[in-house]
């Protein structure tokens, strides 16, 4: 079965037209959908009929609208962004020796703003830190906090007291790139930052590459049968930024044909294995 595509409405805006255009050429349904809907419990009309389960669909758009297909949908696969698996809780373990952060602490963050004294002095010494959510849920921007915004910074996150957060030394990162990885292949990438502006450009060099590639051949523990990992290079070498799920992290100007390709395949052979 093809898979149909469902690319939340009001995210990309004109930048999603590319990526819908390649996906029918590819002979797949590809729509814009409205988060609102997918959380009525009426059907979702794709291709010019009703989806059922357990249809193969591919999800595309932010986190909740992600994790809405997954858990009130019986789609397959539904969406590639495992919640749990992409937790740094839980890849930082994997990936340690390759990581931007390799010195960090991870803490809730209403214990982060009570042992701010003791994070900066480990972590700031000129009154400014890294901080980010831990988990998929992005409730506030991963950015470097000066000492005295960092209760205001952290306090989207503080009204769950399960909130997690990565606190680390502020690193500056000359480049940085965003690859697409299909089990064990990258199929596509580009550069979309430098100096930590947005710089988008497709493609990405042979060294970025064969980092990458070195560092799966090593870790063999995947999020997800497809993810996407940033890789970033400071202080004269490539270091992993990241690891997002596939259907909630842009593409940027990598290459569509491949990425569509890549997933409508992994989509088909999991929809082949839960119907067989």
């Amino acid at each position: 079965m093809r898979p149909v595509w469902l690319i939340e409405a009001g995210v990309y805006g004109a930048e999603a037209e590319p990526l819908l255009a390649e996906i029918r050429r590819q002979g797949m349904a590809a729509e814009l959908l409205p988060f609102r809907t997918l959380l009525k419990e009426k059907d979702v009309v794709a291709g010019g009929r009703p989806l059922a389960d357990p249809d193969c669909v591919i999800a595309y758009g932010t986190f909740p609208f992600a994790r809405q297909a997954q858990l009130h949908r019986r789609w397959v696969p539904g969406a590639w962004c495992d919640p749990d698996n992409l937790d740094c809780r839980c890849y930082f373990a994997h990936f340690g020796k390759y990581l931007l952060n390799r010195h960090h602490a991870i803490l809730p963050a209403v214990e982060a703003v009570r042992q701010r004294e003791r994070l900066y002095e480990t972590f700031g010494p000129d009154d400014e830190v890294f901080a980010r959510p831990a988990g998929c849920s992005k409730v506030f921007t991963g950015r470097c906090v000066y000492k005295d915004d960092f209760a205001s910074a952290l306090s989207p996150a503080t009204f769950d007291p399960d909130a997690q957060v990565v606190l680390a030394a502020p690193r500056e990162i000359r480049r940085e790139w965003r690859l697409v990885v299909a089990e064990d292949r990258v199929v596509a990438g580009s550069q979309y930052a430098v100096e930590g502006s947005k710089c988008v450009e497709p493609g990405w060099p042979a060294e970025v590459r064969a980092f990458a590639l070195g560092m799966l051949a090593e870790v063999r523990w995947r999020p997800d049968p497809i993810f996407m990992v940033d890789i970033g290079e400071s202080d004269g070498r490539l270091w992993l930024v990241e690891l997002s799920g596939f259907s909630c992290s842009w593409l940027y100007a990598c290459d569509l044909e491949a990425v569509v390709a890549a997933a409508g395949e992994l989509a088909e052979r999991a929809w082949a294995a839960m119907t067989a």
